[in-house]
């Protein structure tokens, strides 16, 4: 039994070792037709196609060396085949600018190896290689392909048949050129897959469009990976590659594209076809430029961008890098990076359609350049859009939207955990623009900030109708413009929510420092959100200009905003608006006019309910206006300073309601109006004030019969009130003369004699005055009048002369003593005079006897002796002057 088994063993070995030698044979059978030649004993032609002995799928290999000449060029390809250089570069295919190397028939399969071709020239498509036939497969590996011309398509290759597939690896397209399109390959066919790896295209050109390569086809599969493009040209469109098919599926991956040129449209790449699928991914797209789209544009159904690299890009009209259109279609842009591009339109990105979702996602754009229209810009009707994750920095605009310019009807667009920082615009929309209408823009968790507009929006700028703007959980600070420090909202009907987000440090030299409203019907609805240390002329923090708007803020604080002109929080101008603070803060708000709150217009509501209003001055709300309403409800009031009222009515039938509010600590009285059939209620309410008024002095004097006399009239400068019972000083030359208390009629009056005709500076004043009582104090400021010069002529007195002194003196002899009775005569009155004195010596000439009588020279007198009377005589004594009388007696000692 075992022997039959192991003759059966032996039988079945010595069968199988036949037929393996068999096998072998049959191999070394079929390789033994591949050919090789060198380039002086054989030509390609006759080793390989008109070879009868070189079989379909045979290989021809070419030692090195110049192939040239007939039988190495204008050859049609009719079996499958490969041909080779033995060593890579070493066999070089010279076309000496008279025709092309290879035609390939249909359905035949063609691959070469290691070879350069140089100088090909033809009139038609295909300078080395051309097919117009179906089902070919092509495979170029290792080739160099160099100074190659047509004067029409495909400098080196052209291939355009249904179902053909393409595949060229780890090749170089160099310096090849056409007089029309597709500078070095052309690869097109219905249902055609392509594949380029590897290789590198430089200084190609095309005198129409695309400079280096072509793949193309409806339902066609085209792939370019790890390949190079650089310094190629094409004088209109497509600077070195287009994708063109419908429903077809493109593929870039990991290229680099730098310092391609079109004179048109598309400086590097466009990728086409309706309902295409198109992916860019690991790319660098450097220095590329063209008058749109400095980079590449995609259109089709499915576009996506992902991890590559933009940078120094120049459109001169649209588009700086990439623009991503189509309808229905859905662009995604993700890990990328664009810097220091540049356009005249859109700076660097752009989508386009109807109906298309586009995504920009974990993106980077720092210093790109537009004159007009942002670095991204999206545009689209009945689009879905997000931004997310990326960041928009230093980017510049010289006309509108230094960033983002969203535009576009019916489209929603999400901005989620986006930076937009230090970008700029000449003219509006410093880091966003926001047009059109029936759009709506979500901003959320994003921080904005140091973006500036010369005119209007330094964070954004939004116009258009029916517009809907959310910002939730976002940081606007540091933004500033002539108009909406942050944003700017103009246009009709539109609706502004914010929520949960911080204004901080933004800035408008005209009006709105966080937020600027203009138009009609808008309604902003803030909450739970924070606006600090903004500033503007008018509206600190936010300005409002138009009729029939509705303004909200619910559970918001608003500190230490400024407002030089009006409204240190709000400045509201129009009419039939509505204003209301519910829940909120607003402390250490200051304006010159309404230090929280200004509003101008008529018919116009504003309610403060459950709201601490602190440390804020000018007041708390000035209105001017008729038929407006102010109600005050559960609030607190307190620590506020007003020139006048910290609620100030300027107009006529307006009403104030102040109810269960607490108002303590406050410098101003709580409601002042000016007009007429004003109201004001205040119900369960603790209300004190501290007022300070500003007074007024004003002074009337007139002079009579050498006297001024002086009128001040105090008023209230705050209310116009004349003020009584305040007490008066009156100054004449700078010295306090007198003081008197006003009346009724706020009038004091005071009367000065003048010492001389002369010129009398006089001027009033009042002192500081605080009445307490129990509403709170009242405290009156002081007060200097002008002051005012007046020239009194003073008439003068009649004379009056008489004697003011008496001086007795004497000596003594050795006989005598002698006395000496000196009498000073002076002239008390202004007028000049003469008077006559008359004096008895009989009783000092009891014991004496009479000397001698001396006078001065203005003075005479006589002495009757008898009657022992003394008559002297004073004549024309002046004013002030003194006349002497001396009388001289003795006796015996």
């Amino acid at each position: 039994m075992y022997k039959n088994e192991f003759k059966k063993l032996s039988i079945f070995l010595i069968i199988s070792a036949i037929i393996a030698i068999g096998a072998f044979c049959l191999i070394g059978t079929v390789n033994a037709a591949d050919v090789t030649i060198n380039n002086t004993t054989g030509n390609i032609r006759d080793a390989s196609i008109n070879n009868g002995s070189f079989n379909a799928g045979d290989t021809l290999y070419l030692e090195d060396g110049v192939y040239s000449g007939a039988g190495n060029k204008d050859l049609t390809v009719n079996k499958n085949m490969t041909i080779a250089a033995v060593n890579k570069g070493g066999a070089i295919i010279d076309m000496e600018n008279s025709g092309r190397a290879f035609t390939i028939n249909a359905g035949i399969n063609l691959t070469l190896i290691n070879i350069t071709f140089i100088n090909g020239n033809i009139t038609g498509n295909g300078g080395v290689i051309y097919s117009g036939a179906t089902n070919i497969i092509l495979t170029i590996t290792d080739c160099t392909f160099e100074n190659n011309t047509v004067n029409n398509n495909g400098g080196a290759v052209y291939i355009n048949g249904a179902g053909s597939n393409t595949t060229i690896k780890n090749s170089v397209f160099k310096s090849n050129t056409v007089s029309n399109e597709i500078g070095a390959v052309y690869l097109v066919g219905v249902n055609s897959t392509n594949l380029v790896d590897n290789c590198i295209f430089e200084n190609n050109k095309a005198n129409n469009n695309i400079a280096a390569l072509r793949m193309a086809g409806e339902g066609s599969n085209n792939t370019l990976k790890n390949s190079v493009f650089k310094n190629n040209t094409a004088t209109n469109d497509y600077g070195a590659v287009s994708f063109i098919g419908v429903n077809s599926t493109n593929l870039v991956d990991n290229c680099t594209f730098e310092n391609n040129k079109a004179g048109n449209s598309y400086g590097a790449l466009r990728m086409d076809g309706v309902g295409s699928n198109n992916t860019l991914k690991n790319s660098v797209f450097k220095n590329n430029t063209a008058k749109n789209y400095g980079a590449l544009e995609m259109v089709g159904s499915t576009n996506l961008v992902d991890n590559c690299t933009f940078e120094n890009n120049i459109a001169t009209d649209m588009y700086g890098v990439l623009r991503m259109v189509g309808e229905g279609s859905n662009n995604t842009l993700k890990n990328s990076v664009f810097k220091n591009n540049k356009a005249y339109t859109n700076g660097a990105v752009g989508f386009i359609g109807v109906n298309g979702t586009n995504l920009v996602d974990n993106c980077i754009f720092v210093s790109n350049y537009a004159v007009s229209a942002g670095v991204l810009a999206i545009m689209g009707i009945d689009s879905d859009n997000t931004v997310r994750n990326s960041m928009f920095e230093n980017n510049t605009v010289s006309n509108n939207y230094g960033a983002i310019h969203i535009s576009g009807i019916g489209s929603n667009t999400l901005l989620n955990n986006v930076t937009i920082v230090n970008n700029s615009a000449g003219i509006n929309g410093g880091g966003i623009g926001f047009t059109n209408d029936n759009n709506v823009l979500t901003i959320k968790n994003s921080t904005i900030s140091d973006n500036t507009a010369v005119k209007e929006g330094g964070a954004l700028y939004a116009s258009g109708t029916n517009q809907t703007i959310n910002i939730e959980g976002s940081t606007l600070v540091n933004n500033s413009a002539k108009i909406g420090g942050a944003l700017d909202i103009n246009g009709e009907d539109s609706e502004v929510n914010i929520d949960s987000s911080l204004f901080e440090n933004n800035s408008a030299t005209s009006s709105g420092g966080a937020i600027d409203i203009n138009g009609e019907s808008h309604e902003t609805n803030i909450n739970n959100s924070t606006f600090n240390n903004n500033s503007a002329k008018n509206g600190g923090a936010i300005n409002s200009n138009g009729a029939n708007n509705n303004l909200t803020a619910n559970n918001t604080d608003f500190n230490n905003n400024n407002a030089i002109n009006k409204g240190g929080v709000i400045n509201n101008n129009g009419d039939s608006n509505v204003i209301v603070l519910d829940n909120s803060t607003a402390t250490n708000n200051s304006a010159r006019e309404g230090g929280a709150i200004s509003s101008t217009g008529d018919e116009n509501e504003i309610a403060i309910d459950n709201t601490n209003l602190s440390g804020n001055n000018d007041g708390i709300l000035k209105s001017e206006g008729d038929d407006n309403k102010i109600t005050v409800d559960n609030s607190t009031i307190t620590n506020n300073t007003a020139k006048d009222g910290l609620i100030t009515n300027e107009g006529d039938n307006n009403n104030v309601a102040i109810n269960n509010t607490n108002s303590t600590n406050n410098t101003g009285d709580i409601v002042s109006n000016t007009g007429n059939n004003n109201t004001e209620s205040e119900n369960n309410s603790n209300i004190t004030v501290d007022v300070t008024y500003e007074t007024n002095t004003d002074l009337v004097i007139f002079s009579g019969n050498g006297q001024i006399t002086i009128t001040a009239i105090l008023t209230n400068k705050n209310t116009g009130e004349k003020l009584a019972g305040e007490k008066v000083y009156f100054y004449v030359n700078g010295k306090q003369v007198g003081s008197a208390t006003t009346d009724k009629y706020g009038e004091a009056r005071f009367i000065y004699n003048v010492p001389k005709t002369d010129n009398y500076n006089v001027y009033a004043k009042t002192q500081q005055t605080t009445i307490t009582n129990t509403s709170g104090n009242y405290t009156f400021k002081e007060s200097t009048s002008l002051t005012k010069t007046i020239n009194v002529n003073k008439p003068l007195t009649p004379a009056k002369i008489k004697v003011y002194s008496k001086k007795t003196t004497s000596k003594k002899t050795k006989n005598y003593k002698i006395y000496y009775i000196t009498y000073s005569i002076k002239n008390y009155g202004e007028k000049t005079g003469s008077k006559t004195f008359t004096k008895s010596l009989k009783n000092i000439l009891k014991k004496h006897k009479l000397y001698k009588i001396q006078t001065t020279k203005n003075t005479k007198y006589s002495y009757n002796k008898a009657s022992k009377i003394l008559k002297t005589m004073v004549k024309n004594l002046a004013y002030n002057k003194i006349a002497k009388l001396r009388i001289t007696v003795y006796r015996k000692a």
